[in-house]
């Protein structure tokens, strides 16, 4: 049976027994009832349609967030793979877990050798003593770390790296750490090859050319400092200042060549004096040579330039334009002294070079003091 109300049709389940039976007042309130129950089971489905959408939408999200990170985890699989630099990830038990390409080529090894091996056993132990593993953190301390390593490569060549780690926490959820070895192995061959360079530029810059001896650029820096030293020890100083007899004659005589060669033969013997740890001979200037004598008297510094006058003179290089002999001869002027602050170091020089001129009047091939 039906019932028509302003809200629609009511279907009420009894019979036209029942409705001779039933008051309208009881029927009344049953439609009231049953229209109650109509609004509510509405809201509710209106409810369910909300949650439904809803539902769908974070389902949405949450497949779109999937996929990012399903791309992300590539990208950065595909990252890791291809990182030019030996890479690997270790659990705090040591195992490791994942390595790169370039970390099985630095190991010798294939993936089913490395991943779930020991990183102690793989690496032979290199990084770690009795005090544990540089590169595990202890405690609190999750701050990077880096040293350096040298490895012989299975071709026989001592390479260098920086081997640097940081911690994380690896795919399963156990702590561990990220280890990266970089080959600096050609940085630290071009650091040797330019280390070399500098000390040849020094020396070269410290050294006569021709003759390979020290040059006036270093007897000024040695002078320097022996004056400073013996000035505070109250110490003497002596210079030899010698020059060779009529070289110009010689190069205008024998050529330039063979002048070139007679500085090298003086110089060889003029090398030979400089006996002490402290003593000094270098190429003062063109035929000029100098001597730099620490704790040496006058007395002491002449007795050496006439060694020196004697060794050069048994050389015997003939010279057949020197106005003093047949060989190459030379003539040494000396001076020394108690170096001072109230003196200054280009005295002893100059003084040095007064006796060689006086040398020279004198006849040449001889001694002169200052």
């Amino acid at each position: 049976m039906r019932l028509y109300e302003d809200e629609g049709t009511v279907d009420l389940p009894v019979n036209r027994q029942d409705i001779d039976r039933l008051t309208l007042q009881e029927l009344r309130e049953c439609v009231f009832d049953l229209k109650n129950e109509r609004i509510a089971l509405m809201q509710n489905c209106r409810e369910l349609r909300a949650c439904n959408d809803v539902l769908l939408q974070n389902i949405g999200s949450a497949n779109q967030a999937q996929v990012q990170a399903e791309m992300t985890s590539m990208e950065l699989e595909q990252v890791f793979s291809s990182c030019a630099d030996a890479t690997w990830v270790v659990r705090n038990d040591r195992t490791v877990v994942r390595a790169n390409d370039a970390m099985l080529a630095f190991l010798g090894k294939s993936a089913e050798q490395v991943v779930g091996g020991g990183c102690l056993e793989l690496l032979d132990g290199l990084h770690c003593s009795s005090a544990g593993c540089p590169f595990f953190f202890e405690g609190g301390d999750r701050n990077g770390k880096e040293s350096d390593l040298t490895r012989m490569s299975a071709d026989d060549i001592l390479r260098h790296y920086i081997v640097s780690s940081a911690s994380l926490v690896t795919l399963d959820g156990t702590p561990g750490i990220v280890v990266q070895f970089k080959d600096i192995t050609d940085r630290k061959v071009a650091e040797a090859a330019l280390e070399e360079a500098n000390i040849a530029l020094v020396r070269m810059a410290h050294l006569d050319s021709l003759t390979h001896l020290p040059n006036r650029r270093s007897f000024d820096e040695n002078m320097s400092r022996e004056w400073r030293r013996l000035a505070r020890e109250g110490k003497q100083l002596a210079v030899i200042l010698c020059d060779i007899d009529y070289f110009k004659q010689y190069n205008d005589s024998y050529g330039h060549q063979a002048g070139d060669h007679c500085l090298r033969q003086v110089a060889s013997a003029l090398g030979g004096d400089a006996k002490r740890a402290g003593d000094l001979v270098c190429r003062y200037g063109g035929e000029e040579f100098i001597f730099l004598l620490p704790n040496t008297s006058l007395e002491g510094a002449l007795t050496v330039a006439e060694r020196v006058r004697s060794e050069v003179e048994a050389l015997a290089i003939a010279h057949c334009s020197s106005q003093v002999g047949s060989v190459v001869t030379l003539s040494l002027g000396v001076a020394a002294c108690i170096p001072s602050i109230d003196i200054c170091q280009d005295t002893l020089v100059k003084e040095a070079d007064v006796a060689l001129y006086q040398a020279k009047k004198n006849g040449r091939n001889c001694v002169a003091p200052a």
